[in-house]
């Protein structure tokens, strides 16, 4: 490779980056491999190595190349920001939701590579160094765009870190659903309250929006759902379990079948296609996370209760998947509109009152999720940092 030219700054790599993304879109990460890479390019496998060094080495420089483009789309929001002189949390909030429509909509391919990344790294520590340093750029960014605001109140959390955190949470929801304007509206309520003080001097008016928007949000109509048998049913939990430990591109007829002590064969007769494995693990991960989150009258909550992570992942990979499985959109868009109403009577039992609404409980939840994807994924022993943070913004409102 040539010693001089960084590689993220190759011109010829750019293509590669682009076939490789595309392929990840497609496949998750186990798409990220040379010979269809090469195929997809026209080439030999043994010409794209020569060229751009063995997989290890092309990752890290398409990775590299990813944090390039990201950067100077970031540096060209800044130039935005100076120009608009962004001094209240209104403006802030508003500027933040066009990021983040900007990162789902033209920027859809790269955010969903960097989100393959994140959630591939948990299980794939090679990842995880050029994962970190793609976050921690986009960390600086989130902080130099809030920084004309100065701190919201005493002890107060940087609004930088809240923003990168939420903008996490909020990655693949806006890959799924950011089509929908129900979803981009409770997102820019949410933006509202993280930036303009998570209780307001009077909440009508937002609460009325939010609950015309999160009813507009429940009228998706889900596709025809997923019916197992009952042998199915037993085998679902074993592809939800591998799906949230680690990601929707994992599961194969062979891992699964490891997992559920059967043969290969007796597994593909009951699930021919890949494509069925992964409806049948998301559909269990959907109804897993759902019941935890608000179940329904007379309904059990499931037999193996989520934690926490084990909840944002479950949930980050449904989002992620909704491009290869549409029918999952709708379970993704109520999953969404469902945040934060657990988190209103937790907020209640921990302070002995009701005192932030569930605009707020949405955004800090959401503001959780994305920590804790980033805690978890690039420092596994740091997942209590996720519940410092939402703490930490908790007290500092209602103080």
């Amino acid at each position: 490779m040539d010693q001089t030219t960084p590689a993220g700054d190759r011109p010829d790599l750019q293509p590669v980056l682009q076939a490789a993304m595309r392929l990840v879109e497609a496949n998750g990460l186990r798409g990220l491999s040379l010979r269809p890479l090469a195929e997809h390019l026209g080439l030999t496998v043994s010409a794209l190595s020569h060229r751009f060094g063995l997989k290890d080495e092309l990752v890290g420089a398409l990775i590299a190349a990813a944090v390039a483009q990201d950067g100077a789309f970031l540096d060209r929001w800044l130039d935005h920001i100076a120009a608009l002189q962004v001094r209240d949390g209104a403006l802030m909030a508003e500027v933040a939701d066009a990021i983040l429509a900007d990162l789902a909509g033209p920027e859809a391919l790269r955010t969903r590579f960097y989100c393959e990344l994140l959630q591939g790294a948990a299980t794939r520590p090679e990842l995880a160094p050029a994962v970190a340093a793609w976050s921690a750029r986009r960390l600086a960014f989130w902080r130099a765009a809030s920084a004309g605001l100065g701190p919201a109140a005493p002890h107060a959390p940087d609004l930088g870190e809240i923003l990168h955190a939420f903008s996490m949470g909020e990655a693949a929801y806006g890959l799924a659903i950011g089509d929908l304007a129900a979803y981009r509206w409770l997102r820019r309520l949410n933006l509202r309250r993280l930036c303009c003080g998570l209780i307001p001097a009077d909440n009508t008016e937002d609460l009325r929006q939010y609950d015309v928007f999160r009813a507009a949000l429940s009228e998706l109509e889900p596709s025809a759902g997923w019916t197992p048998t009952a042998w199915q049913a037993k085998v679902a939990g074993h592809i939800s379990a591998l799906i949230i430990a680690e990601g929707a591109d994992a599961v194969t007829h062979r891992a699964i079948a490891a997992r559920a002590g059967l043969a290969n064969s007796t597994l593909a007769y009951h699930f021919p296609r890949q494509e069925d494995l992964l409806r049948a693990g998301m559909a269990d991960v959907s109804d897993r996370v759902r019941r935890v989150a608000a179940p329904g009258p007379g309904e059990a909550s499931p037999e193996y209760q989520l934690t926490s992570i084990e909840t944002a992942r479950a949930t980050f990979a449904l989002a992620l998947v909704v491009g290869r499985l549409p029918e999952l959109k709708a379970a993704t868009a109520d999953l969404r509109r469902r945040r934060g109403e657990n988190y209103v009577g937790y907020i209640a039992r921990e302070r002995g009152a009701a005192s932030i609404d569930v605009v707020s409980a949405q955004a800090v939840s959401v503001t959780g999720t994305g920590r804790l994807m980033l805690e978890a994924t690039l420092d596994p022993a740091g997942n209590q940092a996720a519940f410092q943070l939402t703490d930490q913004m908790v007290a500092v409102a209602l103080a």
